[in-house]
């Protein structure tokens, strides 16, 4: 993955909307990050088409579209994450306001960016730690690994049977996962290898205000 300087753009104001038309910066960089989670979820994903572009209609595949791009095409690589937060010029959220982003895991470093996308805000942020106790005792061949996260915060309006069935169709399996948590409910799909553990997650809160979350963790071995 690369390694260069990411291209950022140290916005302190509103995020920019997305044209309907997607911008060149991410139909290109698309072109050039692999899919870590699509080799990891091995029992599906045999379709990992980096050419495919971001549709233009608003809509669930545009959404899980950009999940795809900002979050799955990345991970464990944050880097190539904030290179897309730059390529959008999002608005980086920073200081104080990262903390409802914060997982609290060892040694973390945690970035944030808002932008609008048809007249919504979207929330994307990024995180890199080492795992925590309950992981590390989870899966002992990981204690030394870095874990890598990726969310989208999106509004909580498509039908969820939508969003979930666009995930499987894309991740090439149904959650392995499905049930109400906390006043939300969680479809999630997992995947162990010798060398990665990840965990791809969609929660919708029962409160219609609140956003929605799509989610992706990798912990990788060095």
């Amino acid at each position: 993955m690369g390694s260069g300087s990411p291209r950022r753009s140290a916005l302190t104001g509103a995020g920019r909307m997305l044209p309907h038309m997607q911008q060149p910066g991410l139909r290109t960089a698309a072109r050039y990050f692999p899919l870590l989670l699509c080799a990891l979820l091995i029992a599906a994903a045999s379709t990992c088409a980096l050419s495919e572009e971001l549709p233009k209609e608003k809509g669930v595949a545009r959404t899980v579209k950009m999940f795809d791009m900002f979050c799955l095409m990345q991970l464990p690589d944050i880097e190539g994450i904030e290179r897309f937060a730059g390529f959008g010029e999002f608005a980086q959220i920073l200081g104080t306001d990262l903390a409802p982003y914060a997982s609290g895991m060892p040694e973390e470093k945690v970035l944030g960016w808002r932008f609008h996308d048809f007249g919504a805000e979207l929330i994307l942020t990024a995180t890199r730690a080492k795992p925590d106790a309950a992981f590390r005792q989870m899966h002992p061949a990981f204690a030394k690994a870095k874990t890598a996260s990726c969310s989208l915060l999106i509004p909580n309006e498509a039908s969820r049977d939508d969003v979930v069935k666009a995930l499987a169709q894309r991740l090439g399996r149904a959650p392995d996962e499905s049930l109400d948590d906390g006043g939300a409910h969680v479809s999630a799909w997992n995947s162990e290898t010798a060398k990665a553990v990840s965990r791809v997650v969609y929660r919708v809160p029962a409160e219609q205000g609140r956003k929605a979350t799509l989610s992706a963790t990798v912990t990788v071995k060095d």
